[in-house]
Formats: structure tokens, sequence, C-alpha cells
């Protein structure tokens, strides 16, 4: 076997070395494109509003490695400060000495988990170099997640809109209170299917974090992304906690309704050695008959489970009595009101839901800042809702849409550099092959 790979590097050496070189290739490629476009601004600038001071280089960490290259500064004579048109024109900020998708990617990484260090180590094994440190990556994720998308031009009409509210608990550093509670909603406008899976329906996320109540929040935020009226019905669907009970109260049409997982969880716990009166408990749960399910609990008696359990059956019954309307189908009250609800899913995807944050931010025994856990959540949130965390820091006022000619241009220049080292590779190949079995093989490849 031995005369076969002797003078051949194995696979993974053969795409380690042209990963390698490509990133290399792609540097000189991207240092090429900007400067050029950097050439195109100053020429196609206004030249009685920007004068041209001088040129600085700057050095950007990126997916194929650092790169250096020069751009010019400019006076702007109507705001008087110094501008860097470049970074306006293609949208990032050169000063933050990281390319807007490496900072997006190590954001992404970040906001995954398990943590900032991960993330970090995962980049340089990728990339090949350690790009960017945990501490950059968490100062960057601070300083980029916001508190939610920015108002849209169009706001959604939706006639029904469905919530799913639920507290996540997380622990705090250096700070009096051990954690607090992060109050979240996930708003949809119904369910779609895809493939064997069903989703949430244009799905947004809010986070209070105002000093008013929750519910005053959450309405001014609807009334920011959603044409609502008074004729906008809202379907809520909690655990029973207090204060999300209290949203009945803010809304004119608004269904409470109680969530059938955390139910079915707690009567789990006290009728799991009953297992008729659970089966019969967990059908009436799911036939939406409050009456029904009150009637199995009444049958269990303090003999039938241990003493331990005795104080939280009698206050887990009461709270059952306390919400039995909320126990009820949300779709009959709507169907009463004229509304069509074919289409229409059981609520209770707020445990799932909150699964995904509660992952990054209660696992692995992690404290955090109050302004660390809501950049967190935040990011995690833009994130579900498909929304890229790098905001673009450049005025559209101020952006140019170049040529794209032009643009074309150097990127077939560049092209053409790495089929070149391509080519080589082959070459090069075939070379260090002849005196093996295997280069007649290697005589088929084509440069």
């Amino acid at each position: 076997m031995q005369q076969f790979t002797i003078n051949l590097p194995t696979l993974k050496e053969i795409e380690m070395a042209l990963f390698r070189k490509l990133q290399e290739q792609f540097a000189e490629a991207m240092v090429r494109i900007l400067e050029e476009l950097d050439q195109w601004t100053m020429e196609k600038r206004d030249r009685a509003r920007y004068r041209m001071q001088e040129r600085r280089k700057v050095s950007l960490s990126t997916l194929f490695g650092e790169i250096t290259f020069s751009r010019r500064m400019y006076k702007d004579r109507q705001k008087g400060c110094y501008v860097y048109l470049l970074d306006q024109v293609l949208g990032f900020d050169g000063e933050n000495m990281i390319s807007p998708q490496l900072e997006e990617l190590a954001i992404e990484l970040a906001s995954k988990g398990p943590s900032y260090r991960a993330s970090a180590s995962m980049i340089e094994q990728f990339l090949g170099y350690p790009a960017l440190s945990h501490e950059t990556i968490r100062s960057r994720l601070l300083s980029c997640a916001g508190p939610s998308e920015p108002a849209p031009q169009e706001k959604r009409k939706a006639r029904v809109l469905f919530v799913e509210v639920d507290g996540l608990y997380t622990h705090l550093q250096r700070n009096r209170r051990q954690g607090m509670e992060n109050r979240i909603a996930v708003v949809h406008e119904g369910w779609k299917r895809e493939g064997e899976r069903t989703s949430l329906l244009h799905k947004r996320y809010y986070l209070h974090t105002g000093k008013e109540s929750f519910w005053e929040g959450f309405g001014d935020f609807l009334i920011k992304h959603y044409d609502i009226d008074e004729e906008t019905w809202l379907v809520v669907n909690g655990d029973g906690a207090e204060w999300i009970g209290e949203c009945t109260s803010y809304f004119h049409r608004c269904v409470y309704t109680l969530d059938r997982f955390h139910v079915a969880r707690d009567l789990r716990r006290y009728l799991k050695d009953l297992p008729d009166r659970w089966d019969a408990a967990y059908q009436a749960l799911k036939a939406y008959d409050p009456k029904a399910l009150l009637g199995v609990l009444e049958t269990v008696g303090k003999e039938d489970m241990p003493e331990e359990y005795w104080e939280d059956w009698g206050k887990f019954k009461a709270f059952l009595k306390r919400h039995r309307e909320h126990l009820r189908d949300y779709r009959t009250k709507l169907r009463e009101a004229g509304i069509d609800t074919s289409g229409m899913r059981p609520m209770g995807s707020a445990e799932s839901q909150m699964q995904v944050m509660a992952k990054r931010t209660k696992h692995g025994g992690y404290s955090w800042s109050v302004s660390g856990v809501r950049a967190m959540l935040h990011t995690i949130m833009a994130r579900q809702e498909g929304r890229s965390v790098v905001a673009n820091p450049a005025p559209k006022s101020e952006q140019r849409k170049l040529p794209p000619v032009r643009v074309r241009e150097i990127l077939k220049k560049s092209k053409q550099s790495v089929t070149g080292y391509v080519n080589g590779m082959i070459r090069l190949l075939r070379t260090s092959a002849q005196s093996s079995p295997t280069g007649r093989a290697l005589k088929g490849l084509r440069g």
C-alpha cells in the first residue's frame, strides 16, 4: 500500500491546503475590490460637500483572514465632521476592525452557545487563525443587540393574533438580586405546514424591559407592528401566573387560555400512580371539558397519594377551579364572534419557544448581568425571527448604488487568480505523483 501513497498528500491535507490558499487568494481579491471601490467613491463623491483629507490604512478580521487596505477620509463640510465614504457606501464601520459577515457569524454562534469562549474557539478552528477573542464577541453582541426590529413601513393586518406568554428566570451576577424574571411574549398570526412539521406564521418576539406594566409595554409593541383596532382579537396562552392573567383587563377582545402543557405536567406528577384517573383527567383536558376534569379530580382523596403531596394537591385543585373558564377551547368563543377558525390549532407552544432561550441562558450554571442577559435574549429573538443582529451603520441618505459592471469586472479578475491557483495545484499533484502507480489516474485531471 505504501507504494501508492508515498508521494501523495492525504485528502485532508489537500483539502486544508486548498482552503488556506483560497483564503489567501480571496483576501487579496477583497483588498483589491475595496480599494477599487474607494477609488470609485472618490471620483463620484459630491465634491462641494466632501473634501478629501488623506488615505489611512485599516485592518479588518474577515472570513479570509486579517486584511489591510487603504481608504480615504473626507471632511464633511455640511456636518463639520470627518467621514469615510467607503464605510457609508458599503455599510460597515472600519473602526470596529471586524467585517460585518464575521461579526454576524460570531454573534450567531454565541447566541447558540454554549459560551462566548466556545464560539471563539469554533471560529478559530474553522478559519485557521484566532480571529476574535471571547471578550470581543461579547462586547460586539452587547453593542449590536437591539430591543426589536424597527417599525415596519406597512403594519400587518390581522383579525386574530395569537400570543404565547411566559417568564424566563435567570441568575444574576454581582447584584443584590439573585435572579430576575424575563417576561416574554411570542406573537404569531396562525400556523403553517412545512412538510411533516408545523411552524408559527409571521412570528415576532417581545421582551419586556420597561418600567410600565408588561401589558402596557406589549400594547405599544402591537401598535408599532400591527394594524389593530377594537375588532382585533387576542388569544393569550399562559401558565396561570397572576401577571399573565391581567391581559383580559387591558384588551377589549381577549381570550385567555391556560397552557395545557403545564396542566398536564402537574396532573402527571400527582396521578402517575393512579393510571385510570390520570387517563380520564388527561382525556378531559384534551377535550377542553373543565367540568369532566374537575369531576375526576374530586374522586382523588388524600389517601390516594403520598402525604408530601397533600398540601400541593389542594392548592392545585383550587388553582384549576379558579381557571375553569380558561380551560375551554378558545375557538368556541371566536366562532361565536363570527370568525372562521378552520386551520387554527390548540395553543401551547410557549414552553418550546422558551426552551430555545433557556438552553443558552439557564443551562451551564451561568450568571448574567441585566444588560448581558437582555442582549443575549434580543439576539436569540432576532435569530428566531430570521433577522440580522448586525445593523447597517450607514445612513440610507449617504449610500449610493454602485454600477454592477464595475464590480463584476473586479470579481472576474479575482476568479481568474483563484482558478489559476487550482490549476497550479493540480499540476503540482501530477508532478509529485510521477513515480507512483496512481499517477496514471491523476493524468485524467484537467486544469
